[in-house]
C-alpha cells in the first residue's frame, strides 16, 4: 500500500474526515461524552483524508460494533478498507473483545468485495433482507415522485419533519394505538434522522409518518412507515415525496433510496412508487471472531 497512513481521531471528527462518517454516527459519538467507549480511525492517501471508520465497544458483552466504514471511491482498490478493519480487530483483541459485528447494504462487485473482506478474516456474513435500491435519476420521470425533485415543489401544509414536531407530538406516536413497537420512532434509536423523517399532522396529532436515515454516501433508507385508520388517503404519497425531496437536497441532487420489501405491503409500495424500476440490493449481517494476539 503506497502513500497511505492511518491515524486515530477524537470524538469530534475533523472536517477532512467528517464526510466519510455517517451523520448519525458523528452525532452519537459526540453526545456520549465518553460514556460509550469508541475508536475512530482515519486514513490519509497521498497527503489527503480518504477514509474513516468508527467502532463502539460494548464491554459488558465483549462485542465491538462497526458503525461506519467508508473509503473515498478514488482511493478504493488499495486495500485501505481491509487494513482499517485489521487495525480495529487488533484494537478489539487488546480490549478483550470476543467479536466485531456490523451490517452493510450493497450489490454487485461491491457486495462481493465486502463479503470477501469478511471471509478473509474468518468472519461470517448472513443475508438479513432483500433491499430495493432506487436511483434518483429514475424518479425524475415518475408522475408520483418526480414533482418532488423539481424546483418550486412545496410539501403539504399538514406535513412536518420530525425536527419540527413538538415533544408532545413525538410522545403521542410512542403510544399510538395499533402501532407495533418495532415501527415506533424510538425503535430506530440513534439512526433516526429527524430531517429525513416526516409526519402528517391532523388536529395537532401525527396520524401517519415515514422514517428515514442516511445509510452511506448519497445513500438513504426508508426504515418504516405507518398510517392510522383515519389518515387521509393521499397522506402517504405526500410523505414519500417529502422524504425523497429531503434526500435530494441533502445529497446535492443524486442519491440512491432504499426500501426493504420484507412483507407484501412494503413490496407493493416499492413497486407502486418506482413503477418496478429498481435494483436488487442485499443487506448482510456480519460477525468476525477476534483472535487473541491479532
Amino acid at each position: 500500500m503506497v502513500n497511505v497512513s492511518f491515524c486515530r481521531l477524537g470524538r469530534i471528527i475533523p472536517e477532512p474526515f467528517a464526510g466519510y462518517i455517517l451523520p448519525y454516527v458523528r452525532k452519537m459519538i459526540a453526545r456520549t461524552d465518553g460514556a460509550v467507549p469508541c475508536t475512530v480511525l482515519g486514513a490519509i492517501w497521498n497527503g489527503l483524508a480518504c477514509a474513516a471508520a468508527v467502532v463502539t465497544w460494548n464491554e459488558e458483552e465483549s462485542v465491538g460494533e462497526l458503525r461506519s466504514l467508508f473509503v473515498d471511491p478514488k482511493a478504493r482498490g488499495c486495500g485501505i478498507a481491509g487494513r482499517m478493519l485489521d487495525l480495529l480487530l487488533e484494537e478489539a483483541a487488546n480490549r478483550g473483545m470476543d467479536e466485531v459485528v456490523f451490517d452493510y447494504v450493497l450489490n454487485g462487485e461491491e457486495l462481493a468485495a465486502m463479503d470477501a473482506l469478511v471471509a478473509r478474516r474468518g468472519g461470517t456474513a448472513s443475508t438479513a433482507a432483500p433491499i430495493c435500491g432506487m436511483r434518483s435519476d429514475d424518479f425524475l420521470d415518475s408522475p408520483l415522485i418526480g414533482p418532488a425533485l423539481r424546483p418550486g415543489w412545496k410539501r403539504d401544509k399538514s406535513i412536518l419533519l420530525f425536527s419540527e414536531l413538538t415533544q408532545q407530538q413525538r410522545e403521542s406516536l410512542e403510544s399510538a394505538e395499533r402501532l407495533p413497537a418495532f415501527l415506533r420512532p424510538s425503535a430506530m434509536g440513534e439512526r433516526l434522522d429527524p430531517t429525513l423523517s416526516a409526519a402528517w399532522v391532523a388536529d395537532g396529532r401525527p396520524v401517519a409518518f415515514t422514517l428515514g436515515f442516511q445509510s452511506g454516501d448519497r445513500m438513504f433508507c426508508q426504515s418504516s412507515s405507518w398510517r392510522a385508520p383515519g389518515a387521509p388517503e393521499g397522506s402517504f404519497r405526500a410523505l414519500i415525496c417529502t422524504q425523497v425531496n429531503q434526500c435530494w437536497y441533502r445529497s446535492g441532487g443524486s442519491f440512491v433510496f432504499f426500501i426493504s420489501p420484507i412483507h407484501p405491503r412494503s413490496a407493493a409500495m416499492a413497486e407502486w412508487f418506482t413503477g418496478g424500476n429498481y435494483e436488487p440490493y442485499t443487506q448482510r449481517e456480519a460477525a468476525i471472531t477476534v483472535r487473541a494476539g491479532a
